[in-house]
């Protein structure tokens, strides 16, 4: 029962194993033959004949590694299943134990899977390459000013993947086949600082697809002006690429733009305000332009100060280094600005324009009523508001702040009530503020107007209550207006008062006859003795 009989000893029955393992080997030997043991022409022949550089001939090497180990284990996977379909049948036959039948069946599924394993590696290798031979190009990036005021890019990239390359590797495809292999699909793109931060709006942006040879222009919204770029590409296996440009300047028009962040504002009459400009030209070519203001009243006058000189300028000039400037527009607002200006919003233009245009300027008129013509000037203009803002002040004036009255007496003096600011102060009044039992009362009691830098005199009479001693008493003056719907008030002023004692009239009258006495007697005994 346990006799084992050897397969060959038996009838009609050929190994199959030995004979798959032998073709295989005998097929594996001639591939791996060396190169001397073919019959080869001379070394100029061969040199004409192969014409592929070493990057091409490296590849090549490492394909006809990666396919011999296909092939090894394609042998190894060959003989394993010939091992084990054999011991298959010998267990039907019981010759061979379950054991032998489970080794011989485990060593065919490791040569199968390492068959497997190989066929990746080789089909891994083929795409290394195949990715090596792809490459996408920047063919141009550019950035420039919308007429909107947006700093936008433009950046045309290219799949510029080598073909020739790839045909090489794919010796048993056409080359429409390659060419579709070269395709690129989904990729990323976006534009990074030197920090890595995105600084473009779309953040990224997804080419579905990318043809051999095909370009594609994408536009984006820079959100900082920066001159130079980092280009990440990101293709849809994960690689990652960058690339670091600077970005070529462009201008869509000839004209500098000009932007203002402060272009409204408020000033008092009498003040300066300044509102900031920038000025940019993007281009390669070096240009003067010249500045101006459209629409502003004649009584306010400007000037254009350059913010780190302090000099005032009435022409730019913008090349291919300087591509932006930053100005200041001065304002100067009179005291006596017109009253049909004043809390009003004047609108105004400031325009940048050649010599051309400012030549059409003069023919237009810079003042009120021009702004409606300046579509017909060359340049670019930004709009600006101005408030001119007037300001209401009243103050107390007293020629004399110290005073003596009579006991029983009222004191009467003068106060004026005089406008300090800008504006007309209207329903103006004097309050006083008295001691204790005191009367006052103030002629006129409310003053209806009055102008800028004009003065109004107020009567005011105080009387102090009856028994009063004498001394000295303190009087506040404070004054109230209106302008508009605002309160303004004046600076208070303060007044001294002596109440002294009312004189004897008798006592008084007996001093004075006494006196004149004396002065006649003196005078009588001195012509008496003049004439001895």
């Amino acid at each position: 029962m346990n006799a084992r009989t050897p397969v060959a000893a038996r009838p009609g029955r050929r190994p199959r194993c030995a004979i798959g393992a032998a073709a295989a080997l005998v097929g594996l030997v001639l591939g791996l033959l060396p190169a001397a043991a073919q019959p080869v022409g001379s070394p100029a022949d061969t040199a004409a004949k192969d014409l592929r550089t070493k990057e091409q001939r490296l590849y090549d090497i490492q394909l006809r590694e990666a396919q011999w180990k296909v092939d090894a284990a394609q042998l190894e996977m060959d003989t394993r299943q010939s091992d084990y379909e054999e011991n298959r049948d010998l267990f039907d036959q019981r010759i061979r134990t379950l054991e032998e039948l489970n080794t011989s069946a485990r060593a065919y599924q490791k040569a199968r899977l390492a068959f497997d394993r190989a066929a990746i590696a080789l089909d891994q290798t083929r795409l290394s390459f195949l990715r090596e031979a792809t490459h996408v190009s920047i063919l141009q990036a550019t950035k420039f000013r919308t007429p909107d005021g947006h700093r936008q890019a433009d950046i045309v990239v290219q799949n510029r993947s080598d073909l020739e390359q790839a045909v090489s590797l794919n010796p048993n495809r056409s080359a429409e086949e390659v060419r579709s292999l070269l395709e690129i699909q989904n990729l990323r793109i976006a534009l990074e600082n030197r920090e890595g931060l995105i600084i473009a709006e779309p953040y990224e942006v997804v080419i579905p697809s990318l043809p051999l040879d095909a370009q594609r222009r994408l536009s984006v919204r820079l959100l900082d002006d920066v001159d130079d770029v980092v280009v990440a590409m990101t293709t849809l296996d994960g690689q990652r690429t960058t690339y670091k440009i600077v970005l070529r300047k462009e201008s869509l028009q000839d004209t500098p733009t000009i932007n203002s962040v402060q272009f409204s504002q408020e000033g008092d009459l009498n003040s300066k305000i300044r509102y900031d400009l920038i000025l940019e030209r993007l281009a390669e070519d070096e240009k003067t332009f010249r500045l101006a203001v459209v629409n502003l009243p004649a009584e306010i006058s400007y000037a254009f100060i350059d913010p780190a000189t302090s000099a005032s300028l009435t022409q730019v000039k913008f090349s291919e280094e300087v591509t932006r400037q930053l100005l200041e527009l001065e304002l100067q607002i009179p005291e006596k600005l017109s009253r049909r200006f004043v809390d009003q919003t004047l609108s105004f233009h400031v325009l940048v324009t050649d010599e051309e245009g400012l030549a059409r300027l003069e023919t237009l008129g810079r003042g009120p009523g021009a702004a409606a013509d300046l579509d017909s000037v060359p340049g670019n203009r930004e709009r600006l508001e101005l408030i001119p803002r007037g300001k209401g002040a009243i103050d107390i004036v007293v020629a004399n702040r110290y005073q003596e009255v009579k006991t029983g007496e009222s004191a009467t003096f003068r106060a004026e009530l005089q406008n300090t600011g800008t504006l007309e102060v209207e329903n103006a009044y004097l309050v006083p503020t008295v001691p204790m039992g005191w009367t006052c009362a103030t002629q006129p009691d409310t003053v209806a107007r009055i102008a800028p830098g004009e003065k109004e005199a107020v009567t005011v009479t105080l009387t102090p209550p009856a028994g009063l001693g004498v001394s000295e008493y303190d009087v506040r003056l404070e004054a109230y207006g209106r302008v508009g719907a605002e309160r303004v008030e004046a600076q208070e002023r303060d007044l001294t008062l002596r109440l002294a004692a009312r004189a004897n009239l008798w006592r008084n009258s007996l001093l004075v006859a006494a006196l004149v006495a004396l002065v006649v007697g003196v005078a009588v005994v001195s012509i008496r003795v003049s004439r001895r």
